[in-house]
């Protein structure tokens, strides 16, 4: 539900998100970052808003900060995929292997038919996942015959 004090209607909203979009798409991430904050505080029921200013902060390498926006995004729909995806990659880049496999394994249950392009991002991240958890365990054992 919007703020009382704000008369923003659900396609000035949107208008706003697109311009968000952009900004982010052209790299400015300051810029989408505080439209999507906005945005953000009038509907703070909307997911898509937590997802971007997610991704802008996953941009900007701000790991914890992308990884509680994404949290909130899911926790306002547990199928994000774009959502689950950022945060599986944030994880991934933390170092959280266990984590970002199982967030890239979500999104392939939702889409068993493989109709959303970002599926087959998660099947490919998830590969890396599993690749760098077996490299890993690998380097683990080679440690453990040297000591």
């Amino acid at each position: 539900m919007a703020n009382s004090d704000s008369d923003a209607s659900k396609p000035d909203l949107l208008e706003r998100a697109m311009q968000g979009f952009q900004m982010y798409e052209q790299g400015r991430y300051d810029d989408a970052r505080v439209i999507f904050e906005d945005l953000a505080e009038k509907d703070p029921s909307e997911g898509y808003y937590h997802t971007a200013l997610g991704a802008i902060s996953l941009a900007m390498d701000g790991f914890d900060k992308a990884l509680d926006y994404f949290n909130q995004a899911l926790h306002l729909n547990a199928e994000d995929t774009a959502a689950l995806i950022n945060r599986g990659e944030v994880h991934l880049r933390l170092g959280n292997i266990l984590e970002a496999a199982h967030d890239f394994a979500r999104v392939v249950d939702l889409d068993p038919e493989n109709k959303d392009p970002l599926t087959e991002r998660a099947r490919v991240l998830a590969q890396a996942a599993l690749q760098s958890a077996e490299e890993a365990q690998r380097d683990a054992g080679s440690e453990a015959h040297k000591g």
